[in-house]
């Protein structure tokens, strides 16, 4: 197996951008390597503006959310189960997914858990526990 080193930036990381990127699993080298100036702020803003669109950013801590997300997949945001019934970091059905999209995120309606970004699987989750409980999670949210 090969490694990669990570490419040298001659520009020095904004911490916003490495902030973003960590949040949704990217390095900030292929963001800030990847896109102009002009696209960083773009993205910054609508980072912004998804963050601010969550009806429950108080119903588990960010700490919460990763022991369950390690409980659930291993941390993984892209995994489905043998069975292939529970999808993404949470382990989702795809009708329980539409059922709290519908009701809080309509967007979301449709979209395989497996396959959203991680801003939106963490914002459903979230949007879940409020909701309806940790029961959703009987064994996982024992470690939350």
């Amino acid at each position: 197996m090969t490694s990669h080193r990570k490419p040298k930036l001659k520009r020095k990381p904004l911490a916003r951008i490495g902030a973003i990127g960590a949040a949704l699993g990217l390095s900030a080298a292929f963001l800030l390597g990847a896109c102009t100036p002009e696209e960083q702020a773009a993205f910054a803003k609508w980072y912004e503006a998804e963050k601010a669109s969550d009806k429950f950013p108080n119903a588990i801590s960010e700490d919460g959310l990763a022991r369950l997300r390690q409980c659930e997949s291993n941390g993984r945001y892209d995994i489905t189960s043998s069975s292939g019934l529970y999808r993404g970091a949470y382990q989702f059905s795809q009708s329980t997914w539409n059922y709290v999209a519908r009701d809080h995120y309509p967007e979301l309606v449709g979209v395989d858990p497996a396959r959203a970004i991680p801003m939106h699987q963490d914002k459903m989750t979230r949007a879940l526990w409020a909701t309806g409980g940790p029961q959703h999670w009987p064994v996982c949210s024992r470690r939350v």
